[in-house]
């Protein structure tokens, strides 16, 4: 049976127990009244379920006025709370201090069935898992300075190809020489034409010019001949010995009684 006694009539069932009557009747009358005052704050923290702010104000009037009923209504209040293990407490207390309380068999009741809940609980918490650890930040990897690197050795290359790439150089100075030179003793073989045609003063420096450019223009004429072919040969060289070299091959040879390599070349 799950009695419930309300709370406004715990101070009266207070006053029933002889020990809590007989340490009322020695209060002071200031000291009765402000454990009315306490007991009040108490009853309406408890009508609307604030039961800390109830069990602060029911101990405070116990502890002026020694009311056993105090530690019954404190003990409801722990109850109500959610509290078993404190409700236990005071309802044994509340016990101790009233042996002839009419409502023992109702309080025994309630701490038996807190003992099972107090049970209940130690049992799912020991058979609960462990609780994982949280997890660990873990910082990023940081990446490595990147590695200097030696700059590939520039590839060889075949003096033949070099040599022709100047002859040719030359060759096209010399054969551009030739054109302009050419072009300017044109131009004074064509002033001493006209001049004769017009019967004019006859320019012995006009002739030495163009004789000297007309001299100039086929030397350079010569020279860049010459040079282009040259070029042209040591370039056609070069290319065909670098080609002739990509197609070779080194194949070794192991026998019985030999042992050396065959070169192979790929035209």
């Amino acid at each position: 049976m799950n009695l419930r006694i309300p709370a406004s009539c715990l101070l009266a069932l207070a006053c029933i127990v002889g020990g809590g009557r007989a340490h009322a009747m020695q209060l002071a009358p200031e000291q009765k009244q402000e454990m009315r005052e306490h007991y009040d704050k108490a009853q309406r923290a408890y009508d609307v379920q604030k039961f800390a702010e109830a069990i602060e104000e029911y101990q405070k009037a116990y502890e002026i006025g020694g009311d056993p009923g105090m530690l019954f209504n404190i003990a409801q209040a722990h109850r109500l709370n959610d509290k078993p293990a404190e409700a236990i407490y005071f309802y044994r207390r509340y016990l101790e201090r009233s042996p002839n309380a009419v409502n023992r068999e109702d309080v025994e009741a309630k701490i038996a069935t807190l003992e099972k809940v107090e049970e209940e609980r130690r049992t799912a918490v020991a058979s609960a898992p462990p609780a994982l650890p949280p997890p660990v930040a873990v910082a990023a990897p940081v990446a490595p300075p990147p590695m200097a690197t030696m700059p590939a050795p520039p590839p060889p290359t075949d003096p033949k190809f070099v040599a022709s790439v100047a002859f040719l150089s030359v060759s096209a100075i010399a054969l551009v020489t030739s054109a302009i030179t050419g072009k300017l003793a044109s131009n004074k073989a064509n002033s001493l034409t006209t001049t004769a045609m017009n019967r004019g003063v006859f320019d012995p420096s006009v002739e030495k010019d163009g004789k000297a450019l007309n001299g100039v223009a086929v030397g350079s004429l010569v020279v860049g001949l010459t040079t282009a072919a040259i070029g042209g040969g040591l370039f056609y060289w070069s290319r065909r010995t670098a080609s002739e070299q990509a197609h070779a091959a080194l194949t070794p040879m192991v026998g019985p009684r030999t042992v050396g390599a065959v070169m192979g070349m790929g035209f």
